[in-house]
Parts: structure tokens; sequence; C-alpha cells
């Protein structure tokens, strides 16, 4: 087969400039929604690719424009991978911002409103709700404890999440093949049944309650959660150190083992979560302000570790909620 342009190409639902068709379309595929475009819906364009396995189906959407859809309930989960620029998902009380390092996951019978910048490709993964809670029940039996989920986010970066990313990566490639796995209903609901666990496995509390946790993972929780609490504050790593009572080689090292990270880094991924909520709640009127008030004193290097991190610039996010 031909390499195909987008993930899913081969799986074409819809194309099309047409808003009110757009809306129409996805809705059968997902669910009756609202669809806004804004500043004028210059570039609006609509790409739909689906495809399903057994009780999963995976989605790549796009509409090119920066566009905001609101939905009075979904009935079923639905984990939401931006493959550029920003997407933001309100869902109850909820609100996380996810950028293509991140995933947002939404469940079942909730009211949900969600913001697409432009130029936010994105893979949707929606999972059935009741297999989602057979499978949550099995990994209960062995002591794997999810919390409530909606309206979360969970890292694609590490561990487990990882993982799941690359997992549905070669699914999604598995289904562009016509000799693939996905032929054999066996394999297919193997396939299956690995992303479901797998999402189980990213969403899951590291430990159960009453289950051992190592001192030197204590450790770094107890860092870590210093380090968030106290990110507006100019710390170091001697200071981080000396406040959970190690060396500076120790909380490396459990930061490293346990985070695959180190504790700068930690604090600087805190300080610009803290910029870009004072952004978007509009507490800080500019990125000036959001920076000194959150310890940040480099602004050039802060527009690009933020970019990073949520596929826009700090004004951008400024212009975009405006």
């Amino acid at each position: 087969m031909a390499r195909v342009a987008t993930p899913l190409g081969s799986h074409g639902v819809l194309h099309t400039s047409d808003i009110d068709a757009a809306r129409e379309s996805i809705a059968a595929s997902l669910a009756p929604h609202s669809l806004w475009v804004r500043r004028g819906g210059d570039g609006f364009m609509a790409l739909h690719n689906a495809a399903t396995l057994e009780r999963i189906s995976l989605h790549y959407i796009d509409y090119h424009a920066e566009v905001e859809v609101a939905t009075e309930r979904l009935d079923f989960c639905l984990v939401q991978i931006p493959l550029n620029g920003l997407t933001t998902v309100q869902a109850g009380a909820s609100l996380v911002s996810v950028g293509p390092r991140s995933a947002a996951v939404t469940s079942p019978g909730e009211a949900v409103r969600m913001r697409y910048s432009a130029g936010n490709p994105r893979l949707l993964v929606q999972v059935a709700t009741d297999l989602l809670r057979e499978r949550i029940a099995l990994a209960a039996e062995s002591g794997v404890v999810v919390p409530r989920w909606s309206g979360r986010s969970f890292d694609l970066r590490s561990g487990v999440g990882r993982t799941w990313r690359s997992l549905v990566g070669l699914v999604v490639a598995d289904l562009e093949r016509d000799d693939g796995m996905n032929g054999s209903p066996l394999t297919a609901r193997s396939l299956q049944l690995a992303l479901i666990d797998g999402l189980v496995a990213a969403l899951a509390s590291p430990h159960a309650p009453g289950t051992d946790v190592s001192a030197s993972e204590q450790l770094v929780r107890r860092a870590a959660r210093l380090i968030e609490d106290h990110c507006a504050e100019p710390l170091r790593t001697l200071d981080i150190a000396e406040a959970v009572g190690v060396s500076i080689r120790t909380l490396q090292a459990g930061f490293r083992t346990h985070l695959r990270t180190t504790p700068m880094a930690h604090l600087r991924r805190a300080r610009l979560h803290r910029v870009r909520e004072s952004l978007v709640d509009g507490s800080a009127t500019s990125v000036a302000e959001a920076a000194h008030r959150w310890g940040v004193s480099h602004l050039g290097r802060l527009s690009g570790d933020y970019r990073a991190e949520f596929g826009e610039s700090p004004s951008e996010t400024i212009q975009r909620l405006g």
C-alpha cells in the first residue's frame, strides 16, 4: 500500500470546508456537539479519518482553523493526543491543556467543552465505557487503582505513558495495512485489550493504598511536592536536598530513577504550568507578569520551553484566549 499523508489516511471519512457538514459527520462518529470557528473561520478545513477495533475506535481529526467544540455528554471515554498545537478540555469543573507531549482524558456522562488551536491535528482513542470499566475492575484485583480520570492528562514522554503512546502508533500503522494484525478477529481483540490495559496503567495511581513504597520514592515525592508548592521561590538543588534531608547526589539519583528528570528540570516544568494557568485564567495580563510571579527570569528561554511543552508561545496563548 502506498504511504498515506496523514494517520489513518486510508480510512478517510470526511474532508470538507463546510462547517455544518463537518459537525454532522463527526457527530455521527462520536457524539452530537456544537462547533464554532473562531476568528472568522478563515482556513477552516475539516479532515476526519477513523477506524474501529471492536469496541475501540481511533480517529484523526484536524480542523486547520481555531475552533471550539461543546457537547452535553459523552457516552464513552475519550483520549485526545495532540500531534501539534494546543488542546484545551473542560470536563465538569476540571480544565486541562495538553500539547504533543501529553494526552487529555474525559470520562462518560459529563458536559465537555474543547478548544483546539489552529494547526492542531490530533489522534483520538474512543473506548466503550463498559469495556473500560471491566478492565479497570480486573486491574483492581491485582491492586492497581485508577482514580477518577475525567479532565485529567498524563505524560506521553516517559514511563507507561510513553509506551502506551508507542502502542497507539503501532496500532494506527497496523490499521493502514491490508495484511495487518487487525485483519484477524483474535489479534484485533488482543490489540484492543492491549490499548485499554495500557491506558488503565497510564491512568492508575502509582501505588494502591497500603502497598509498599520505597524510601527513595517517598523522598522524591516529598521533593517534587516541595518544588511544586514553592516553585515561585528561587530554589536551588541544594535547597531542595536540605529540605528533605539528603545529599544533592542522592536527590538527583532519586529523580533520575523515579521521574526520569532532574530537580531543576522539574522546577522549570512546574513554573511553566503555573505561568500557563495564570495566562489562561486571566490572573496575569502579560507574559512578563506571569513570568515574574512564578520566578522565571529569562523570557527568551521561557518562550522556547513553553512552546515545547504546550505547542504554542505564551503570547499566542494570550491572543487565543483574548
